[in-house]
């Protein structure tokens, strides 16, 4: 039996068919497994954009370093800064907020608000105090490979409870030579 046009193209449309649906099925996720200070196993995905991480009652939304304190003359930064931004569930109220680096001994305290204030939706955002691009804090970026960082948000509420959300955040290699590049005496 010959095979016609009309029985080619059938073929050809149907082998194409199965191959974008097993490449949908067989899509391989990829993941960091990092293992804290404090002994918690935090995975962290390498194939899709980190998204909020919380409880149910806090969820951290973004956590960053950022070069601060420009050099207008320069424009480059003197120091860097990290950044945060948290939510609440309606009708919580933080009274402490406590942000720590716990991916390696010794366990470092970046940031603390002992009378936080939420914004508009049950928002609370703080920036920490400048560090010097040689504080023990960012030791991590002078290393020219890729870096895991894990911080830990304690966060305890007027009820007495008390709530611990951990955000990793990856750093790539060129990600981090940018920032070396933007900063002052580096």
């Amino acid at each position: 039996m010959t095979q016609g046009p009309r029985s080619g193209a059938l073929a050809f449309a149907l082998a194409t068919a199965l191959l974008v649906l097993c490449g949908c099925v067989v899509r391989p996720d990829v993941s960091i497994r990092v293992t804290t200070a404090d002994n918690q196993v935090i995975d962290l995905p390498l194939t899709t954009a980190p998204g909020p991480v919380g409880d149910g009652v806090v969820t951290v939304h973004s956590l960053q370093v950022a070069p601060w304190d420009m050099d207008k003359d320069r424009g480059k930064a003197k120091t860097l800064a990290f950044t945060f931004v948290v939510q609440f569930k309606p009708g919580s109220v933080p009274s402490r907020i406590s942000i720590e680096d716990v991916t390696e001994a010794p366990i470092l305290p970046i940031y603390e608000d002992k009378a936080p204030k939420l914004e508009k939706n049950n928002m609370w955002g703080a920036v920490s105090s400048p560090i010097s691009p040689h504080d023990e804090h960012i030791n991590w970026l002078l290393t020219l490979d890729n870096s895991v960082r894990v911080y830990r948000f304690t966060v305890k509420l007027a009820d007495g409870s008390t709530h611990v959300v951990y955000k990793s955040v990856f750093l790539s290699a060129q990600m981090k030579n940018f920032i070396r590049s933007t900063i002052e005496g580096l």
